[in-house]
Parts: structure tokens; sequence; C-alpha cells
């Protein structure tokens, strides 16, 4: 009986002391702005909220604030955490202890390796998110997720041609741009030409 009161009371102080501060969308716009302002700023793009990144962002700031721990690690690698998005590039930055967004937001601009993730030159999407433990050492754990998510793939588009009998009629292509990795070293010509020759050289 003893063991199960204990068993019951730590269930409930569990629940209770991890908090998420679920933020409203237009909170996390005012967010998305205030970093995209910073980028503008530094004229490079601006960046909008992205479910995907948000959901990642908030499984790292629970982790954190349930650990009490501040460690990229704690809710699994980030590697592993964002390999069921699409994307290009993607950072992370985390922080505990700060008071509200804007002081966690100057913080990582003072930090050079967290202001070169806000800097992604190509980003274009952002998750952030925040926890609360009050029984941990820094009570408020914060996580943003900066990314820029790739493009679908590309589809092709059969077109019938026009004035052919259906015996004769061939598959036209429908014209896409070549999506290239810039850190590949390849001619971003040769990449068109030899997506181009794929389907249209003889």
């Amino acid at each position: 009986m003893k063991a199960v009161s204990l068993g019951a009371s730590m269930a409930i102080t569990m629940a209770v002391a991890v908090m998420v501060i679920a933020t409203s969308w237009a909170h996390a716009d005012d967010m998305a702005e205030m970093i995209s302002r910073y980028r503008r700023e530094h004229g490079l793009s601006t960046v909008k909220i992205d479910p995907q990144l948000t959901a990642i962002a908030e499984r790292q700031a629970k982790a954190m604030a349930a650990s009490g721990v501040m460690d990229h690690s704690v809710a699994g690698s980030f590697s592993s955490r964002i390999s069921g998005v699409r994307t290009n590039r993607a950072a992370e930055n985390i922080a505990a202890g700060t008071h509200n967004w804007e002081e966690t937001l100057r913080m990582w601009q003072a930090s050079p390796g967290h202001n070169a993730n806000l800097l992604q030159s190509r980003a274009d999407s952002v998750g952030v998110a925040v926890a609360r433990n009050e029984q941990t050492r820094y009570k408020t754990y914060w996580a943003m997720v900066i990314a820029e998510k790739s493009p679908p793939e590309p589809k092709e588009t059969k077109v019938a041609a026009k004035g052919k009998s259906a015996s004769e009629k061939k598959p036209a292509v429908q014209k896409t741009a070549a999506r290239w990795d810039s850190g590949s070293g390849e001619n971003p010509l040769s990449v068109v030409k030899n997506f181009v020759c794929k389907y249209l050289c003889p």
C-alpha cells in the first residue's frame, strides 16, 4: 500500500512538474517575425513557422525540462529527430534559464555558433518551443529548429501530343527546375544539361 501511494504521488509530481508553455500560432508567428527581422538586417530571407519543425522543438524542450539537462541529445540525436523531415540543411539552438523569448534570442545572437544557425543563408522555416519545470535548476528550457525545407520531388506530367494517333503519341515531360545541393561542387549548368538530356537528348 505504501509503495502504491508513493508511486501515485511520483506520477502526480511528474505530471505537474513539467509544463510545456503552449504558444499560440500568433505568438509563434511573433517569434518567427523577430528571427526574420534579424535575418533581413543581414540581407537574408525571412522564415515562417513550420509544424514539423515546431513538433521537433517541442519534443526537445519537453525532454530537457523533464530531465533538467540542457543537451542536444536528451530527446535523441538531432540527426535522428530531423530525419523524418525533408530538408536541405537544418540546425538546432537550445537555451535554459532565460526568462523570455527576447532574452533567449539576444543570447543566441551573441554566441557565434548559435548566431550562425540563425543566419543560415537559405533557411526558410523555423519551429520554436519552450517548456518549464520548477523542480530543476534552470526552470525554463528553449529549443529552436531552423531549416531550409526541400521542395517536393519533381513530378513528370504526361501530356498527349497534338495531332497524332493514339499509337503515335509520346509522353511529353513537363520541364521542372533541377535541384542540387550547393555543397556538391557540381557545376549547376552541368546539372541542368544532364537533367534535360535524361529526357530529351537522343
